[in-house]
């Protein structure tokens, strides 16, 4: 029980991929097409901060547990202030203040919270890093 968050990447497979292919080991046999690869491409829980940003910048105010596109534009404004508020605390609760739901974790600015900052920066970073622009992103919670 709680606040869960989901960060799943996609992959649309074009017509000459779909045919006779191999995922972790599992063969698609050919009269099947695989059509999409999905992913979860990061997971935070009750990190209530990161989800208030997403719930502003990604969906429009409405915070209602459906899934939502994420640019890799705005997965990379989310690691720049994620790091300008690891460089400059005081900034905290202007830039992304705690957001308050039901079970959604602490609100206070502790080591929890900086350290949610810093694994975000971090595995955002390496995602963005990792995948092309054949991916699309989706943001999604839940509680």
């Amino acid at each position: 029980m709680g606040l869960d968050m989901y960060l799943s990447a996609k992959r649309y497979m074009w017509n000459k991929e779909r045919e006779g292919v191999k995922v972790s080991g599992i063969d698609i046999p050919a009269p099947l097409e695989l059509k999409e690869l999905g992913c979860r491409a990061a997971y935070w829980r009750k990190s209530n901060q990161i989800h208030g940003w997403f719930v502003d910048n990604v969906q429009d105010g409405e915070d209602d547990c459906k899934s939502y596109y994420v640019s890799r534009e705005n997965l990379q404004k989310l690691v720049d202030l994620c790091r300008k508020v690891l460089a400059n605390r005081e900034l905290a609760a202007e830039l992304l203040p705690p957001n308050e739901g039901f079970f959604f974790g602490g609100y206070e600015y502790d080591d929890y919270y900086f350290d949610d900052l810093q694994r975000t920066a971090d595995e955002l970073t390496a995602l963005l890093e990792a995948v092309d622009d054949s991916w699309s992103f989706e943001y999604q919670s839940s509680w």
